[in-house]
């Protein structure tokens, strides 16, 4: 969803009431050989934290050494805690369900990471038709002010609850901590 003011006052309802599911991805690297290696999601309902999902997953290919020095996950713990990765996207189209406003921050490289999986392993990509809000690119619209619109960053300098640890689940936690924050919307961490 291109972000600019026709979509922002649908961006932000949406926010207020509505389904938001923020996601994110490690991956191998970053080329279109590598692979997903944990995929995670924080579903709000109005607001409210209702869910969340995290799932390490097994790639066919091996880690980059500068990709598991961003966040940890090695080949050995992949082969031993990870799923396979067409149970862990099946999986993870189920919790994005229909109906959501996907949000992630630098969605390009997510849905990238995505689609990729999808072709590789022979998947439908079930998002094609799912809205999806970048939190970069809300960040860049409506903080024009900041040095930067890295994750880090916005953590750092709003009153954004989270951390930027390179764990998908903690990164889309923070992914939703932003987008609440940069809309004024109010968010309840409390887990149904």
């Amino acid at each position: 969803m291109r972000i600019n003011s026709h979509t922002l006052p649908l961006i932000a309802a949406r926010a207020r009431r509505g389904r938001v599911v923020a996601f994110d991805t490690e991956t191998t690297g970053g080329t279109a050989w590598d692979e997903i290696c944990q995929i995670a999601a924080a579903e709000f309902i109005d607001g409210a934290l209702a869910r969340t999902l995290a799932l390490y997953v097994r790639p066919t290919c091996r880690v980059n050494p500068w990709a598991e020095a961003i966040h940890g996950l090695s080949d050995a713990f992949l082969r031993e805690n990870g799923i396979a990765p067409e149970e862990a996207m099946q999986r993870f189209f189920d919790f994005v369900g229909d109906g959501a406003l996907l949000v992630a921050h630098n969605a390009a490289f997510d849905l990238r990471m995505l689609r990729q999986e999808c072709c590789k392993f022979d998947l439908c990509f079930a998002c094609a038709d799912t809205e999806i809000c970048d939190t970069l690119a809300l960040s860049r619209r409506l903080r024009p002010d900041l040095p930067n619109h890295k994750l880090a960053t916005l953590i750092e300098l709003l009153p954004v609850d989270g951390v930027n640890s390179h764990d998908a689940l903690d990164d889309a936690l923070a992914c939703a901590g932003a987008f609440f924050t940069l809309l004024g919307s109010p968010r309840t961490t409390a887990s149904a």
